[in-house]
């Protein structure tokens, strides 16, 4: 992958969702850098390493997909020279016979190249069940 990167690692981010939404493997592809130690880990899937991993996995997702609707909030970013972290909940809105919304814990990592800013890591994790009404709430291990 020769492609060059973006202007901030907000361009990146807004890229990667537009990509995912369309499904859309080459845009996909112009957003990870092309090296050994990019990961990416789907909810409740294994940690995948390197590009060629990961954007096989983009494949597989994105053909089966279809179109979505992804909504973000509670967006956090930390910026640093040369790598900035991004957290946030991806609210997915997928359409069949009725319309549902998965929720996802998410963090995503770019870092700046002499190209621009390009996606070094995803991690996404389902949300987890709301325990604020629970009675007994099972302790939460990590």
């Amino acid at each position: 992958m020769t492609s060059t990167g973006f202007a901030t690692s907000s361009d990146a981010e807004n890229a990667f969702y537009a990509a995912f939404s369309r499904g859309d493997l080459a845009a996909m592809r112009e957003i990870w850098l092309d090296a050994s130690h990019t990961s990416c880990v789907h909810p409740m899937g294994d940690r995948l390493l390197g590009t060629p991993a990961i954007l096989k996995s983009w494949e597989t997702i994105l053909k089966n997909t279809g179109d979505v609707i992804i909504e973000l909030s509670n967006l956090s970013v930390h910026q640093g020279p040369r790598t900035a972290i991004h957290t946030l909940i991806e609210n997915i809105h997928v359409q069949d016979e009725t319309e549902k919304v998965f929720q996802f814990i998410t963090t995503n990592v770019y870092e700046q190249t002499s190209a621009g800013w390009k996606m070094i890591l995803h991690h996404a994790s389902p949300m987890p069940r709301d325990i604020s009404q629970e009675k007994d709430p099972r302790p939460v291990v990590h």
